[in-house]
């Protein structure tokens, strides 16, 4: 193993359980391969339960999805399957909406719907009145853009790796509004986070108005210093909006331990929810500051509900939420973390070597997803290499200062896939990509 690998996993074992606030037993504890001491976490997990027994059987977890074996989906960082417990679920509630009179069936259903909303509040140590249910990661970020009132000269801090859907969001208020935005570069790999801070701050002035930023970048799978971030915003009193597409679900932390504001996540990615779930957190106290993007009936500018007023949609992917959720847990926040590192070195730990392999992701603060380069190779020619030929699925990054294929397995990946991939790999590695 080279030094550089073999300093990233040297971080201490007991100093990662003290200070994330996961209650893993021993016996967990000692199953857990050394390589994921060196990724968990950045961010606090403080107040949120951790193991209730022994690591889950991997090999049982994979027979939960009803996937297709004969290709090898590394692009889990889009859409995670769903186990085939949430599938039916999902069916079963549409086929009775479709069974009894929409509106009756509406009436009936609205406690369902907040005991879901309770559930997600527990998952991430907040409380259920600051939750809304959405559609998607861009939904819940587009209603705190679009819905925050701005000013001409209004300033917004953001970063290069942020999501182009949210960037582009300001543009539009940019042309439409005049408001400011000033973009942080974010290093890669990201080996220094108070660097990244130290900018950050550096960045803000009496007329910044909102800092975004995102909690694991999607082009490399960093997780940034988020609470550090809202620290400094919030000595100017500057509030914080936090893409969190890529983090619940992939890892265990908390409202409390990130500080943010904001904070919005897709369920359909690694809590592996129905397609077309998504949750936003505004603390209570700013909710009424915030304009829906469709003009509520509600009477209560402070109800989160509001953020909810959208027309007739199907409840039968937030009801199946409920299954996820029990999934999820049923394997333990802490533990799934684990093995989604535990996924991400078996394959890194194979091509890191070699001399023209260039790895984009900092790990000892990343979890499933990592990036690297091919030098000579271009990542949309690899990309197509690997799922033309092969039937393997990665996603190429050519953006922001990164270039190369991100690779994220699932929890239901094998590690004879992985085999499969790094076979592949390397022989493109080694003589490049065959005419």
């Amino acid at each position: 193993m080279s030094a550089a690998r073999t300093h990233q996993h040297s971080i201490n074992r007991r100093g990662f359980l003290r200070s994330s606030g996961v209650i893993a037993s021993a016996a967990v504890v000692a199953t857990l391969p050394r390589p994921w001491f060196a990724a968990i976490p950045l961010e606090a997990t403080a107040g949120l339960p951790g193991s209730l027994g022994p690591p889950p059987d991997w090999e049982s977890v994979q027979r939960a999805f009803d996937v297709d074996r004969s290709l090898i989906n590394l692009n889990n960082g889009g859409v995670c399957p769903s186990p085939i417990v949430v599938q039916r679920a999902e069916a079963a509630h549409r086929s009775e909406s479709n069974r009894r009179p929409f509106y009756a069936h509406q009436g009936e259903i609205a406690p369902q719907i907040e005991r879901i909303r309770s559930d997600l509040a527990d998952l991430i140590g907040a409380d259920a009145e600051e939750i809304a249910l959405t559609r998607n990661t861009s939904e819940a970020m587009e209603i705190v853009q679009l819905g925050l009132p701005l000013q001409p000269g209004d300033e917004i801090v953001t970063t290069n790796h942020d999501y182009p859907r949210m960037l582009n969001t300001w543009r539009q208020r940019t042309a439409r509004e005049g408001i400011v935005v000033k973009t942080v570069d974010v290093p890669v790999p990201l080996s220094r986070p108070d660097d990244l801070v130290a900018a950050i701050a550096t960045a803000l002035t009496d007329r910044t108005r909102l800092v975004m930023c995102c909690h694991i970048v999607d082009l490399t799978g960093q997780v940034l210093p988020v609470r550090a971030i809202a620290d400094a915003a919030h000595a100017r009193n500057i509030p914080v909006l936090v893409d969190g597409a890529q983090s619940l679900g992939q890892f265990p932390f908390s409202m409390e331990a990130l500080g943010c504001d904001y904070f919005a996540t897709s369920l359909h990615k690694w809590l592996m929810g129905p397609q077309g779930t998504g949750l936003l957190y505004i603390r209570r106290d700013l909710i009424p500051d915030i304009w829906p993007l469709m003009p509520s009936s509600g009477d209560s500018p402070d109800d989160i509900r509001k953020f909810e007023d959208i027309g007739t949609h199907p409840p039968a992917p937030v009801l199946a939420l409920g299954e996820a959720i029990t999934f999820h847990r049923s394997l333990g926040a802490a533990e799934k973390a684990a093995r989604l590192c535990s996924l991400r070195d078996y394959w890194m730990d194979q091509v890191v070597e070699y001399d023209r392999v260039t790895v984009r992701t900092h790990t000892p603060s990343a979890y499933a997803l990592a990036t690297i380069d091919v030098e000579g190779i271009d990542p949309v020619d690899l990309r197509n290499h690997l799922w033309e030929k092969h039937r393997i699925r990665v996603r190429p990054i050519k953006q922001s200062g990164v270039s190369g294929i991100r690779v994220s397995p699932g929890i239901y990946t094998t590690t004879n896939e992985l085999d499969q991939f790094v076979e592949v790999l390397t022989d493109v590695i080694r003589t490049g990509i065959p005419s």
